[in-house]
C-alpha cells in the first residue's frame, strides 16, 4: 500500500495531540489519506493487459487456470509472463516436442524404407514361387494413394501372380504396448485413437462419403474408401428435404459388426436420414479390428487385387524375416520436412506416434536393419533429453524442462500425463528459432486465418504460425507472431479447467493483443 501524509500549520494546542499521533503507527495516522488500491487483477503476478483480463473475466474460468507467455524469439525480457512456470496438460501443443526434436536429430530430409523380400524364384512370367515378404519401417505417410502406387511400382518390376501368403513383419514395433482405441476416451472408432503400427496404411481408418445420388433421387449414395477385403457396405439411406445440415450424424447410427468368425470378414451398417443440405459429407472412421488388428491386411489385400495382381494364399502377420533375406524392392516415404507439415498442420495424432517411436529406434549395425527396435522409454529419454539441453541457459545451466517439469508420453498431445509448463515450450521453441530446423517446422505450423486447425483466426491472417491444442478441459496454442512493430514472438497459452473451451477466446485475444503491439 502507498502511504502519503500532508503536515500543516497547527495551532499550540494541538500540539501534544499531534506528538502521540506521531509515535503512533503510521498506518493509523494516515489510514484516511492512504492512496486508493488498485482493483484486483486476476492473479499475483504483473497486472494483465486490459484486453485479456475482458477476455477472461467473459469466461467461467479461474485466473489460477491460465498460463499466458509472450517472449521476443530472440530473447530478452518477457512481454507478458503469468503462470509460466505451472506444469499444465498441453494436449497438442506437445507435438512441438516430438517434431522439433525429429527435425533436428533426424534432419528434414530423413525417410522411412518399407522393404519388401521375395520368399522364392521369380518366374520370368511374373510368377512368384513362394511367399512376399513385406517388412515395415513405421511410415507415417503410407495413405491409400501411395498403397496404390506401390502396387503399380510392384508390377512393373515384373510382380504378377503370389503362389503363397503375403507376410507381413512388424517387427520395428514388436516391443510397444497393445494399443487399446478405447482406452482414452471410450470412443474406439474416433480416428484420433488410432495406435501406431510398423506397418500403417491409412491411418488405419476409412471414411464413408454420403452424397444425394442423382440417379435414385430421394436417397443418399454412400461409398468407402479404401475398399477392404472382406468388408460389406450395408446402407440404405433416404434423404430429409427439410431437416438443415447440422450436427448430421447425430440422426444416423453406424455399426460395424464383424461375422462370424471375424477373419471372415465385417458388415458396416448405416443407418437414419442424410440431410440433402448437406451435399456431399465424409465420415471418417477409426478401423476397430478388435483384437484382430487387421487393417493393413484388408487393405494391401484388396489394392494388390485392383492393381490386377493375383494372390492365392493370405495377407497376414508374421515374425521377422530371416536375417539373410536381402531387400528385393523399397518403398521410400517422403522426406520428414513433408511429413511433419502432416502432423501439424492436421494435428495428427497417429503420425506423431509413429514419428514418436522412430525416435526411440536404436540405430543397428546392418544395412538390412538400419535403425532397431522402438520402445517408448527410449523415445521418452531421448525427446527429454535433447529438449532439456537444448533449453539450458548458458548463464545459469538450468532449463525451465528440467526437473520433471517435461513429461513425455506417446508423442501426440492425446494423453493425461503428458505435460509441460509454458516457460518450457517457450524456451524450445526460441530454440528451434535458432537452429537450423527453424524454416521446416515454421513451415509445419498451420498459418492463422488460412490452413490447417487455425484457419479460424481470420482476425489475424498472415500473422502468427501456431500450433493449437484441444482435449476435454484443456485448451492450448503455441507458436510464432509478428508483430505491428515487426517483431516476432513466442506466444504460450493454455487452460487446464473443465470449462477450457469457453476460454478459447482469451487465447485468440492473446494472439491479437500480441500482433498489436505498437
Amino acid at each position: 500500500m502507498t502511504v502519503t501524509c500532508s503536515h500543516r500549520p497547527t495551532a499550540p494546542w494541538l500540539g501534544a495531540l499531534i506528538l502521540a499521533l506521531l509515535l503512533a503507527p503510521q498506518s493509523a495516522v494516515c489510514q484516511a489519506q492512504a492512496a486508493p488500491q488498485p482493483p484486483a487483477t486476476p492473479t499475483d503476478e504483473p497486472r494483465w493487459p486490459p484486453a485479456l483480463q475482458q477476455a477472461l473475466q467473459a469466461t467461467a474460468v479461474p485466473a489460477s487456470a491460465v498460463s499466458l507467455l509472450v517472449i521476443p524469439v530472440d530473447g530478452g525480457p518477457p512481454r507478458l509472463s503469468t503462470g509460466a512456470d505451472t506444469v499444465r496438460t498441453m494436449a497438442s501443443v506437445m507435438k512441438l516436442f516430438t517434431t522439433g526434436v525429429a527435425l533436428q536429430t533426424l534432419g528434414p530430409a530423413f525417410t522411412w524404407r518399407t522393404q519388401v523380400a521375395l520368399g522364392g524364384r521369380l518366374r520370368p512370367n511374373g510368377v512368384l514361387e513362394g511367399p512376399l515378404l513385406m517388412r515395415g519401417d513405421g511410415d507415417p505417410s503410407l495413405v491409400i494413394e501411395r498403397v496404390a502406387l506401390m502396387m503399380s511400382r510392384l508390377r512393373a518390376a515384373g510382380l504378377r501372380d503370389i503362389h503363397g501368403d503375403w507376410l507381413l513383419d512388424r517387427s520395428a514395433f514388436a516391443a510397444v504396448p497393445e494399443h487399446d482405441a478405447a482406452a482414452f476416451d471410450k470412443q474406439p472408432l474416433k480416428t484420433h485413437n488410432a495406435g501406431p503400427d510398423a506397418l500403417l496404411v491409412a491411418h488405419q481408418a476409412l471414411t464413408l462419403r454420403l452424397r444425394p445420388d442423382v440417379a435414385n433421387p430421394g436417397w443418399a449414395r454412400v461409398s468407402m474408401e479404401p475398399e477392404l477385403g472382406g468388408v460389406r457396405l450395408d446402407a440404405k439411406v433416404p434423404l430429409d428435404d427439410k431437416a438443415a445440415c447440422s450436427d448430421w450424424r447425430e440422426s444416423m447410427a453406424l455399426e460395424l459388426r464383424p461375422d462370424a468368425p471375424p477373419a471372415l470378414g465385417w458388415t458396416i451398417t448405416l443407418k437414419g436420414r442424410y440431410p440433402t443440405a448437406c451435399g456431399e459429407r465424409d465420415w471418417p472412421v477409426h478401423w476397430p479390428g478388435g483384437v484382430h488388428q487387421d487393417h493393413t491386411e484388408r487393405v494391401l489385400d484388396m489394392a494388390w487385387r485392383r492393381a490386377g495382381g493375383l494372390l492365392k494364399g493370405q495377407v497376414q502377420a508374421s515374425g521377422p524375416w530371416p536375417f539373410e533375406t536381402p531387400a528385393w524392392f523399397t518403398w521410400e516415404s517422403p522426406p520428414l520436412a513433408t511429413v511433419v507439415r502432416d502432423i501439424n498442420k492436421f494435428s495428427n495424432n497417429v503420425m506423431a506416434r509413429q514419428l514418436f517411436l522412430t525416435l526411440g529406434r536404436d540405430a543397428a549395425p546392418t544395412e538390412l536393419s538400419p535403425l532397431g527396435p522402438a520402445t517408448l522409454d527410449a523415445a521418452r529419454a531421448r525427446v527429454t533429453k535433447h529438449v532439456v539441453q537444448a533449453t539450458t541457459e548458458s548463464s545459469t545451466g538450468t532449463s525451465p524442462c528440467g526437473n520433471g517439469v517435461l513429461v513425455m508420453d506417446n508423442g501426440s498431445g492425446l494423453s493425461r500425463t503428458e505435460q509441460a509448463s509454458a516457460a518450457c515450450v517457450g524456451r524450445w521453441l526460441q530454440a528451434l528459432w535458432a537452429s537450423p530446423a527453424m524454416p521446416d517446422l515454421l513451415a509445419s505450423l498451420p498459418m492463422a486465418g488460412v490452413d490447417g486447425t487455425a484457419r479460424r483466426m481470420a482476425s489475424v491472417a498472415g500473422r502468427a504460425h501456431l500450433k493449437t491444442g484441444s482435449l476435454d478441459g484443456v485448451a492450448s496454442v503455441a507458436g510464432v507472431v509478428l508483430g505491428d512493430s515487426g517483431r516476432r514472438y513466442v506466444v504460450v497459452g493454455v487452460v487446464n479447467d473443465p470449462k477450457a473451451d469457453a476460454a478459447r477466446p482469451l487465447l485468440k485475444a492473446l494472439i491479437e493483443w500480441t500482433v498489436h503491439d505498437q
